[in-house]
């Protein structure tokens, strides 16, 4: 019989008859012992809850925060650190060409600051760093920064040519999963789980798939995206680093790819949601969110049922149909990955 936690309340009672029981007369309602017995009762729920506590770190599946770290290290694991994004913005000048000092501030509308870390070239363009670690230095192609500090002969407004590769750091579920995937499956000197779990070691990378003998006998091809990223689909900076860290634990025999899917949108069409009001839509979308991210593959299905059982499964629903898709969503080859696309309410 497994152990359980007594409440406050139990334990009281328990003090209660305790004391009572060495007391030859019965206690007065606002009695000292009784304020001494809730006291205790206090001190001794705060102990069984660190005790269960204490328990939970016992196991890799409950385990949590440092003991989690702790966990993972005894398995060669680390828990992926924060990056911060890096890419290249353009600067326009008045005049002629002006040498841009390095380590110029740049900020962002929505207050993020970069440094720039290299010389500007003849075009104008020079690599820039966000300062702080995270997604939140993630910016779009074209979008602008604006100098923090003004410079002669230079416009404000510089042009982001690429800015990505910023990611935030790993989640204990997501360090857990790796640690229970790891246990699981342990390494076999380059074996279809190994490249995934080699993959899934690089910051920004969340979900990976290996597809051995797909360029032929010998080859291993890795696909991988990065869900944390305004783009989940890895650029080549992102897909040259996996394929470094790859490259040094991977069979020396071995020929190795590493791509990005192609992502095919799947849009889905609801009649007939019950209740229909905007908590209960926004909970079918979380749903379909996790059904995607938990059954997408590249190369396969989503199966219609799925996509009908994930829409149940959602908090507060009581009934709907799903008008479109009407058969499983089949991706058109191997590199295509089936995301969620636009949820249209009829």
């Amino acid at each position: 019989m497994s152990f359980e936690r007594p409440t406050l309340k139990e334990i009281i009672e328990r003090l209660d008859g305790d004391t009572q029981s060495r007391l030859s007369v019965p206690q007065m309602r606002r009695s000292n012992a009784r304020v001494f017995d809730r006291v205790l009762a206090g001190a001794a729920h705060s102990l069984y809850g660190y005790i269960e506590y204490l328990n939970r770190q016992q196991f890799f599946d409950t385990a949590e925060s440092d003991y989690l770290d702790r966990w993972a290290s005894i398995y060669g694991l680390a828990r992926k650190k924060a990056t911060k994004a890096f890419g290249e913005v353009v600067f326009r000048f008045s005049g002629e060409l002006i040498n841009v000092p390095e380590g110029t501030i740049l900020q962002s509308d929505d207050g993020v600051q970069y440094k720039t870390v290299g010389p500007v070239s003849s075009d104008g363009t020079t690599a820039v760093e966000a300062l702080n670690e995270g997604t939140s230095g993630n910016q779009l192609e074209e979008d602008v920064l604006t100098l923090v500090s003004p410079i002669v002969g230079v416009f404000s407004e510089v042009t982001i040519v690429k800015l990505g590769g910023g990611s935030e750091a790993e989640t204990d579920d997501s360090l857990r999963a790796r640690l229970l995937s790891r246990v699981r499956e342990t390494p076999h000197g380059g074996t279809e789980s190994d490249y995934v779990q080699w993959a899934l070691a690089v910051p920004g990378v969340t979900r990976a798939w290996a597809f051995p003998k797909e360029e032929g006998e010998g080859t291993v091809t890795v696909r991988f995206v990065c869900d944390g990223m305004a783009e989940i689909i890895p650029d080549k900076a992102m897909r040259d680093k996996v394929f470094e860290h790859i490259d040094q634990l991977r069979p020396v025999t071995a020929h190795l790819y590493v791509r990005a899917p192609e992502i095919k949108a799947v849009n889905i069409v609801i009649a007939g949601l019950l209740p229909d009001d905007a908590e209960v839509r926004e909970a079918v979308k979380q749903e379909l969110k996790d059904l995607f991210a938990r059954e997408g593959v590249p190369g396969q299905r989503i199966y219609l049922s799925h996509i009908r059982a994930a829409i149940s499964a959602a908090l507060g629903e009581e009934d709907h149909t799903v008008t479109s898709p009407t058969s499983d969503p089949i991706p058109d080859s191997n590199n295509e990955l089936l995301t969620l696309g636009e949820i249209t309410w009829q």
